[in-house]
């Protein structure tokens, strides 16, 4: 079979039959990631102890909506990286260890947003032929945002906005909220009773946690005293991100009415 035979027999292939001799499955059928952080896409295919790869082709690609990108190809037991689309230049590692063993683990790291898709794996052996499908989503990075400065009155109540964008849900997580580098609230995962140990906020913070679930965790601070002038973080100690802090800053005008 020739090279470009090869292609268009893979490329047209259907999702084999699990009865059927020769079988090529996912690990897993839907993958999730954020934006700059890396996974492994897995397939297996059947394979003999004794089996050649001399006859051993792959054509892994994403099924972009206006034409399929690469991600990695092999013909004839060789791998063939100038085959790569440039969407996926320099990002893709193949676990050749488990090659032989019926198993295509691809690494991709650095993951952009438009690397969200489905992707599809054909491969053909002496022991036949096949492919399968996963979907991969690619979530924009989670971050903290703030607010610019709220303003207040001296015994106004007041919201510090800040919220996890993209919303991400925070129940199960640490929340702090900080003044002066004094912790003045706690929420701990799970618990339906926050903490708020400096005296001078006792009874005047509060969190919304039924918005918790859409990463809401502004904070209430209620009569407001010209001492409560500041610069607040919120920060969620327990987010595996690199953005944990957000930061808001209240300015106290004067008296109210």
């Amino acid at each position: 079979m020739s090279f470009f035979t090869a292609l268009l027999v893979l490329s047209l292939l259907p999702v084999v039959d699990p009865e059927e001799t020769f079988v090529v499955n996912v690990t897993q059928s839907s993958y999730q990631a954020e934006e700059n952080h890396s996974i492994t896409l897995e397939w297996t295919f059947t394979t003999r102890t004794q089996g050649s790869y001399r006859e051993l082709f792959i054509y892994c690609r994403l099924l972009a909506p206006h034409r399929p990108l690469v991600l990695y190809q092999v013909h004839d037991g060789v791998e063939f990286p100038e085959s790569q689309d440039d969407q996926f230049s320099g990002r893709v590692q193949i676990d050749k260890d488990v090659l032989r063993e019926g198993r295509i683990r691809l690494h991709v790291s650095r993951l952009r947003t438009e690397d969200s898709g489905r992707y599809r794996c054909g491969v053909k052996t002496e022991d036949g032929v096949g492919s399968a499908r996963c979907r991969l989503n690619v979530l924009d990075q989670v971050k903290l945002v703030g607010h610019e400065p709220i303003h207040a009155k001296v015994g106004d109540d007041v919201i510090l906005p800040c919220r996890l964008m993209p919303p991400y849900d925070v129940n199960h997580l640490i929340i702090e909220w900080r003044f002066k580098d004094r912790i003045i609230h706690v929420h701990r995962g799970g618990s339906k009773d926050d903490e708020t140990s400096d005296p001078e906020y006792k009874g005047r913070t509060s969190l919304f946690h039924d918005e918790f679930e859409k990463g809401d965790i502004s904070l209430k601070l209620t009569n407001v005293t010209k001492e409560d002038e500041g610069n607040y973080i919120c920060f969620v100690p327990k987010l595996a991100r690199q953005v944990k802090k957000g930061y808001v800053t209240l300015r106290v005008d004067g008296n109210g009415p």
